[in-house]
């Protein structure tokens, strides 16, 4: 049964009961213990639990209707023992209806200060979960930082140690091209000038002077390739076109010299309208294509190799793909420090201008190095 019906029955038998003590009382000669009906009705009334406003209409009605009986019937017994008698009856209900008030009330405040009670310690214990959220989340940061910490520290190590390997070779590769190409050539110019000299210091016959003018072609031929070679090596350590012309430029000429030392077919594709960047990011992309470039000659066995310059809306990118062996996807190495200085040099360069390298397969066969410089890092102020 629903509490509604519940309250409905009560109230209903409350009244009709309250109707049947009533005709009992004034169809009863004396009557004196009829007003008892009344008490045991609020009893029966606060038994039930019922709702306060009849519990408060019983208080009201059970005294009034019980002193009814002595208006109708005033001569009926004793009058003043009447009168006593449903005055302590009365009062017995209202006592009955005033602690059960009472007990009421207390009961509500018992309750609510127990919501009250039970709200605070939700409210206590929600502030302290979400507390010791924050702390295991700043715990957790924290551990990540540190551990961030120690793997910059780490890479730092390992790149600081990268960069003395690789000056020490740059130093002894500079110092084997001085001596193999500018070496040579400062040689057999020194020997064909003091020879030169010797002949000179001595009178000529006219006969000797074909062979002179000879030899000093040719040193001058020695002194014109050794200024090449000396350009061609400054070239190589910081391209003049790069700053004059752009990256584009610098790339094509870098990869004619590149095909012509190799003997690796060499393609550029870059548009026409393929914008400057700014010097770092130009500087650091040409470096990145020439590590590349030496990759592929050293271990591609590739016969061609592409640079690709695009631009998009959202990026500039430069791919360097070859035609070589390749290697499958899941033995393409990654560009950190342990797989290559090559690569973790390349990989860092990427990282000072804020773009992502990447490393993958060919579309047919070989591997291709991606470099992505996202907007907002490559442009020209």
């Amino acid at each position: 049964m629903s509490p509604s019906k519940r309250h409905n029955l009560i109230n209903l038998t409350i009244a009709v009961a309250m109707a049947v003590i009533f005709a009992i009382d004034l169809n009863t000669p004396l009557g004196l213990a009829v007003p008892f009906l009344y008490l045991l009705l609020a009893l029966f009334a606060i038994g039930v639990s019922a709702p306060n406003r009849v519990l408060v209409l019983i208080a009201v009605f059970g005294p009034l209707l019980a002193g009814v009986k002595l208006l109708v019937h005033p001569d009926n017994g004793v009058v003043w023992f009447g009168q006593v008698n449903r005055l302590i009856f009365s009062m017995l209900i209202w006592v009955a209806v005033g602690l059960e008030w009472m007990r009421r009330t207390l009961e509500a405040e018992r309750r609510e200060n127990s919501r009250k009670l039970e709200k605070q310690v939700q409210e206590r214990t929600e502030a302290w979960r979400i507390a010791n959220q924050k702390l295991e989340i700043e715990v957790t940061e924290r551990k990540e930082a540190e551990a961030t910490i120690i793997d910059y520290t780490s890479r730092l190590r390992a790149l600081s140690q990268q960069l003395v390997a690789v000056q020490d070779a740059e130093r002894k590769a500079l110092a084997t091209e001085l001596h193999d190409r500018i070496g040579q050539n400062l040689s057999a110019l020194n020997m064909s000038l003091n020879l030169n000299l010797a002949m000179l210091s001595n009178p000529l016959p006219p006969a000797d002077l074909p062979a002179i003018r000879a030899r000093l072609k040719d040193a001058l031929s020695l002194v014109e390739q050794t200024t090449e070679i000396v350009r061609g090596v400054m070239e190589e350590l910081h391209p003049a076109l790069l700053e004059q012309y752009g990256l584009k430029t610098a790339l094509r000429w870098h990869g004619e010299e590149f095909s012509g030392r190799t003997g690796i077919a060499f393609h550029c594709i870059a548009s026409e309208s393929f914008p400057r960047l700014q010097g770092k990011v130009e500087t650091s992309l040409f470096r990145i294509a020439q590590e590349a470039l030496i990759n592929v000659a050293k271990h591609a066995r590739a016969t061609a190799v592409t640079v690709t310059l695009t631009r998009t809306t959202s990026c500039i990118e430069l791919q360097i793909g070859d035609d070589g062996l390749g290697v499958p996807p899941e033995r393409l190495p990654q560009p950190t420090a342990g797989n290559g200085w090559g690569l973790a040099i390349m990989a860092e360069r990427a990282r000072t201008i804020g773009a992502e390298l990447q490393i993958k397969p060919g579309s047919d066969k070989g591997t291709t190095v991606v470099v992505t410089v996202p907007n907002g890092y490559w442009e020209t102020a």
